[in-house]
């Protein structure tokens, strides 16, 4: 375009300056490191809380487990007693509906006892006991020593033995008779290799005598609903 001078003026728009390519590769930098940053974020968070109610679980399932176990332990207590004082009233062996056991087997600590009154070997009480689903009785202890006592004055064979005079005395599950035990054995001659209980005390046999027996084997559960 010519102006009135003559000379000739240019229309020239002002241009906005170009984005470089640095300037824009630095700012989706910045924004991918923001992103990175907010999803590890999010991950650590993810697995913490993940933890935390894992280990919630864990404790929850503790206590339940502790609390499980003492209400058990009350009901066994609280049973065994009902159980008692029905035989001190009676003066005879009872049974009561709280206890695991079958009709006849007596219910003490975890166990259940079977009193039976054949004229067995050893090995025949043993096979006996077995079709029970039981062992021949342990005492392991001077408590469980004592319950027998009260409980019966014959000769019972006890799961006790021994291969031959040079070894050592064991409970058919493989335990060595016990120190506190040992003081109410009374010892035997070469090949009386099986035990029996009469009177609080445990004595040796000839495995081939014949005499009545007691079985023992694991008791379930008492019947909680039906302490009272």
């Amino acid at each position: 375009m010519q102006d009135e001078d003559g000379y000739i003026t240019l229309n020239i728009k002002p241009q906005k300056p170009a984005v470089s390519s640095a300037d824009s590769s630095s700012w989706w930098r910045v924004m991918a490191l923001i992103l990175l940053i907010l999803s590890v974020g999010m991950v650590v968070a993810l697995v913490v809380l993940g933890f935390m109610s894992v280990t919630q679980q864990n404790n929850l399932q503790a206590e339940n487990e502790n609390l499980s176990g003492t209400v058990q332990k009350l009901a066994r207590n609280f049973c065994q007693y009902i159980i008692q004082q029905t035989e001190e009233k009676q003066k005879r062996s009872a049974d009561h509906k709280c206890s695991p056991c079958e009709t006849n087997w007596r219910y003490h600590r975890d166990s259940c006892y079977g009193f039976f009154k054949h004229n067995l070997t050893w090995e025949e009480g043993k096979r006996f006991c077995s079709n029970w689903n039981a062992t021949l009785v342990k005492i392991a202890s001077r408590s469980t020593l004592d319950y027998f006592k009260e409980r019966t004055v014959f000769i019972r064979w006890v799961g006790l033995s021994r291969q031959n005079s040079d070894k050592v005395w064991l409970w058919e599950d493989g335990s060595v008779l016990s120190d506190n035990v040992l003081d109410f054995f009374t010892d035997g001659r070469e090949n009386m290799n099986c035990a029996y209980f009469q009177n609080g005390k445990i004595h040796p046999a000839f495995c081939n005598n014949r005499h009545y027996l007691m079985c023992e084997r694991k008791a379930g559960m008492p019947r909680a609903d039906l302490l009272l």
